[in-house]
């Protein structure tokens, strides 16, 4: 989504939170232990790896758990930890436990991101607040990729939508803060939904505090006179509950769906890690193609994590992909890779050489990887062979098109008799409810039954905690608004390519999802080009088994052997803002910037016409947005009473896409899509709580019962 040019960089942001972390660090003299809490190890290791700690006194480093660590004669323990009571009780429970053993220990507990007051009395009834040096850690922002920031708050659904706990959302508004004063002052705000309405809110009261103490301390303004962002776009989760339901089908969907990607890491088990022996290139007849003169390679042994990012150039080429064409992309790759190789027999002068040796490294790693997803692939194709998968994909494409709706409500009360993994039933129930507005109560009556008698009585809070969220109801009229939805956003489209996709309904084989359908209709003002009839989901989940049948058998081979997304307006679009921020009358023109900011260069695409200066926003699409439930949002925030919105620092469009709630992989897959067929050349940054699925949604709602 963004690309090698782009202004905006997520380093600024890593190179931030490491240099608050050395100073924590380095605030506590001489050699000390960390104690970090599990959820908060991963976001961690993206920021700062072991070799920096250690260079700042750090000797050990543990998990938060139940029992004290064996932290043998640590003289200073540095709890980094989320501001949870359980986690404050296991701190006080560790304090407790030491003292009573004579050990001498100074402590000191970090909150990330935020100190928490619930959190200080517990520690204060438990007797140990004065013991605890207390301060926070603020990382608020963490970089998954260039494109992508995540506040990584696993927890963030049921927080919001279930408890009502909205403590996330202010981190969201913080968060926000700091990018404008990093970045600039945003000048355009759109948003879709009550919470996109609660952050605006939000944002603009911490935008008056700052700017009132910034005067107070007679500071100049603390937002930079330029904005690297030219819009936000922010949208509630709960007004697009259909699309974390559905399977993903894009390579890296698939993978969060089997093995799940936490924090960019995967776990993968022995069968899947390739070995760790690297081609032999010290004979002629070494290379890819020949691994007779390696000494054989020992398999590992237990699961190892490994991380899926853009620094992995064989995986960034395929993540985005539908799993359909990963077959293709792999055998390409071989080609290339072992070509590369066996470019070492041109060489024949010492520069040659010389410049084959300096490649060789990157060739090696290009090479493990390529095993690794080749092994990947292989598993993926196993399990999109099976029939009960093709079955729940074939229900799941059907609801969403509104076919044979009564026949999948009995393959639910199916898979329930069948003890079918909970998260796939409740998957699946969910989205039937969703799709029509609800459950007949009699059919839902009797299905809640079958679930509390098939998986437990616990579930009789599950179920509960997915009415809350919205995810099941029961069916109160027959008034059903997705269908107009469906037709109006152009949810499901025919004949989809996923070889050379030309809509964003390509990460699901057929269906767009609601929620980037709602950004392109505010920046491109358009849901693609025109559709044929619906498209069926038995052909999806034939082609995608077909398809993934040969997935390995090229590349495996050679390795041993080596219609438009953009509008169609042809015109200058230029939008009007229609509300102004704290009173302040909005300039006319209302693009967004003193020097038109927007209008930068377009690149058109061939085919397709070029948009001018198109602003972002809901304006010219007002009553297809309201066919979407929840509050709409479009303001233009002003720098200062009377002035323009902050100037662009380039022509660039980069449009920053929040998600309240969390947001799938294949949404921001669809996103990486649209950037790159922008015929303006805009581009998008993900924020996001959380990056989830609907198995992680599911669980997480969940309820847990110690059976032990």
């Amino acid at each position: 989504m963004v690309s090698s040019e782009s202004l905006f960089s997520a380093k600024a942001l890593k190179d931030a939170a490491r240099k608050d972390l050395v100073r924590l660090l380095d605030s506590v003299q001489g050699k000390k232990s960390l104690v970090i809490d599990p959820s908060v190890s991963g976001p961690l290791s993206l920021i700062a790896e072991f070799s920096l700690l250690k260079e700042h006194g750090v000797d050990k480093i543990y998990h938060l758990q139940p029992t004290p660590a064996d932290t043998g004669d640590a003289r200073c323990l540095i709890y980094l930890c989320r501001p949870t009571l359980r986690n404050m009780q296991w701190i006080a429970s560790q304090v407790q436990q030491n003292a009573s053993n004579g050990k001498r220990i100074e402590y000191q507990l970090l909150f990330v991101p935020r100190r928490s007051v619930i959190c200080e009395k517990l520690l204060e009834d438990e007797g140990v607040l004065g013991e605890i040096h207390i301060g926070e850690y603020e990382l608020d922002i963490v970089p998954l990729d260039e494109d992508v920031l995540s506040l990584e708050v696993e927890s963030a659904f049921k927080d919001i939508y279930v408890d009502g706990d909205t403590s996330c959302i202010y981190s969201l508004a913080r968060a926000l803060m700091k990018l404008q004063c990093m970045f600039g002052l945003i000048p355009r705000i759109v948003g879709k939904g009550a919470k996109a309405q609660m952050l605006f809110d939000l944002l603009m009261r911490m935008r008056r505090q700052l700017t009132a103490t910034a005067a107070w301390k007679n500071v100049h303004d603390p937002f930079p006179s330029y904005c690297e962002f030219d819009s936000v776009l922010i949208l509630d989760r709960s007004v697009d509950l259909i699309t974390p339901m559905c399977t993903q089908l894009t390579y890296e969907g698939l993978i969060d769906e089997i093995f799940g990607i936490r924090t960019t890491f995967a776990e993968f088990d022995s069968s899947v890690l390739p070995s760790t022996a690297a081609p032999s290139t010290g004979s002629t007849s070494a290379g890819p193609s020949s691994s007779a003169s390696a000494p054989p390679a020992q398999a590992p042994t237990k699961p190892r994590k490994v991380p899926l990012n853009s620094t992995d150039s064989i995986y960034q080429q395929l993540r985005d992909s539908n799993f359909t064409i990963v077959n293709g992309t792999l055998s390409q790759l071989a080609k290339r890779i072992h070509g590369d190789y066996e470019e070492r027999h041109k060489a024949q002068t010492v520069t040659q050489i010389k410049n084959f040796i300096g490649k060789l490294g990157t060739l090696q790693v290009e090479h493990q990887s390529l095993r690794l997803h080749i092994n990947v692939a292989e598993r993926i194709t196993k399990y999109t062979q099976d029939v009960q998968f093709n079955r729940r994909l074939d229900a799941e494409q059907s609801l969403v098109a509104n076919l044979s709706q009564g026949i999948q409500l009995e393959y639910i009360e199916e898979l329930i008799c069948k003890q079918a993994p909970l998260s796939f039933t409740i998957r699946l129930l969910c989205l039937y409810s969703l799709v029509n507005g609800g459950v007949k109560p009699k059919h839902l009556d009797h299905l809640q039954r079958e679930i509390v008698q098939t998986y437990g009585i616990e579930h009789l809070l599950t179920l509960q905690n997915l009415e809350k969220a919205g995810l099941l109801t029961r069916l109160e009229s027959q008034k059903n608004g997705y269908p107009s939805i469906r037709k109006s956003l152009r949810l499901i489209v025919d004949d989809v390519d996923e070889q050379s996709p030309n809509d964003i309904s390509f990460v699901y084989s057929g269906y767009a999802p609601i929620s980037i359908r709602l950004v392109q209709v505010a920046t491109t003002k358009s849901v693609g080009a025109s559709s044929a009839p619906i498209h069926t989901a038995t052909g999806v989940a034939s082609a995608v088994a077909s398809a993934a049948v040969s997935v390995t058998k090229n590349a495996a081979a050679v390795v041993t052997g080596a219609s438009s997304i953009t509008t169609t307006t042809t015109s200058t679009t230029t939008v009007t803002p229609a509300t102004t921020i704290n009173g302040n009358p909005a300039p006319s023109g209302g693009s967004g910037s003193a020097n038109g900011s927007g209008s930068g260069p377009s690149h058109a695409v061939p085919g397709t016409a070029t948009v001018v200066n198109q602003t972002v926003g809901w304006k010219g699409c007002d009553e297809l947005i309201r066919a979407v439930p929840g509050a709409t949002l479009e303001e233009v925030q002003i720098a200062k009473p009377g002035l323009l919105p902050a100037r662009l620092k380039s022509q660039q469009k980069i449009t920053l896409v929040v998600f309240i709630g969390g947001c799938t992989s294949t949404e921001i897959s669809a996103l990486r899509f649209l950037a790159r067929n922008d015929p303006a050349g805009r581009e998008y940054v993900v924020l996001t709580t959380h990056v989830l699925n609907g198995t992680r949604m599911i669980s997480e709602l969940s309820e847990k019962v110690d059976r032990s």
